[in-house]
């Protein structure tokens, strides 16, 4: 008899299962924010390792912290310390996107915190996310009018040194995927615009986008990359025509999963984060597809 197929509950168990779970953030009201961490297989030994924190798909709603499971353990075996980070939304927490927006930042911050601890180098610290998830990544990068939680240590950057994102949220406007977290929680809607937040010295950027992506159009994506690299800034956007949000995901398309996954390896190669995986082809050369 054929065993029934997991629900997704049931799966995203299974995977955080293999992670050593920490709290990261306790808010003032709600639930306490987890950190699951992936590490390589020698476990702490040493220090200098990359860090990559996931924040995973939601329109400040709601969402799985487990997205991510499946790269955050590829890349724990390229060396990598992974780590998904959950944040507060509408539905585990009554949030605003300025919350989440904080809460990315917070993410950061506990990093190098704790970078003993991890056995992680500060420097080499990189936000990965999709659609929500990758517009607070970005917004911790980007956006110095956002303030601060009052349990955050100052004195340490929350800015991460490198961006992938996925399908990216770059604006919200009326009516359009995510805009009602924004109305029902009073929050301006101009606070999701990081085009108005583009200036140099960004953090290098990658970025993966369906074409047909309906919640996140690729038009503002594409004037969001040219206008960065009119700032000098490197961004690289890799469009997957035809495809739509959940592309990168491995249970929606195992083979466009693994290729972002290369794609992901080459770009770190190339910011000096990772060294060359001996069993792939030139890690070298830049990924840019976008001028």
């Amino acid at each position: 008899m054929t065993p029934a197929p997991k629900t997704f509950i049931a799966r995203d168990e299974e995977l955080l299962s293999q992670s050593e779970a920490v709290v990261y953030k306790q808010p003032a009201s709600g639930p306490d924010l987890q950190a699951y961490l992936f590490l390589p297989a020698d476990g702490r030994v040493g220090l200098g390792r990359p860090a990559l924190v996931f924040f995973h798909a939601s329109g400040w709603d709601s969402g799985r912290v487990a997205q991510f499971a499946p790269q955050a353990m590829r890349f724990a075996q390229r060396g990598c310390v992974s780590i998904l980070a959950d944040y507060r939304t509408r539905a585990s927490h009554d949030a605003t996107p300025l919350q989440a927006m904080q809460d990315a930042r917070s993410a950061f911050r506990w990093v190098r915190h704790y970078t003993d601890e991890l056995g992680v180098d500060p420097s080499r610290l990189a936000g990965i996310g999709s659609l929500a998830g990758a517009h607070i990544a970005a917004a911790a990068a980007m956006k110095g009018d956002l303030p601060n939680d009052a349990t955050d240590p100052e004195s340490l950057s929350g800015r991460p040194d490198a961006l992938i994102l996925f399908n990216p949220l770059v604006e919200v406007t009326k009516g359009s995927y995510g805009s009602k977290a924004f109305a029902e929680t009073g929050t301006p809607i101009g606070a999701a615009n990081l085009s108005a937040h583009v200036a140099k010295d960004l953090p290098p950027t990658l970025i993966l986008h369906g074409t047909d992506d309906r919640f996140a159009p690729i038009g503002p994506v594409v004037k969001f990359a040219k206008k960065s690299q009119q700032k000098g800034n490197v961004c690289d956007l890799i469009p997957f025509e035809g495809r739509q949000h959940g592309f990168f995901n491995l249970n929606v398309d195992p083979a466009t999963h693994s290729q972002c996954n290369d794609l992901m390896d080459r770009f770190l190669v190339h910011l000096g984060f990772l060294a060359p995986d001996a069993t792939a082809g030139d890690e070298t050369e830049s990924v840019r597809v976008l001028d």
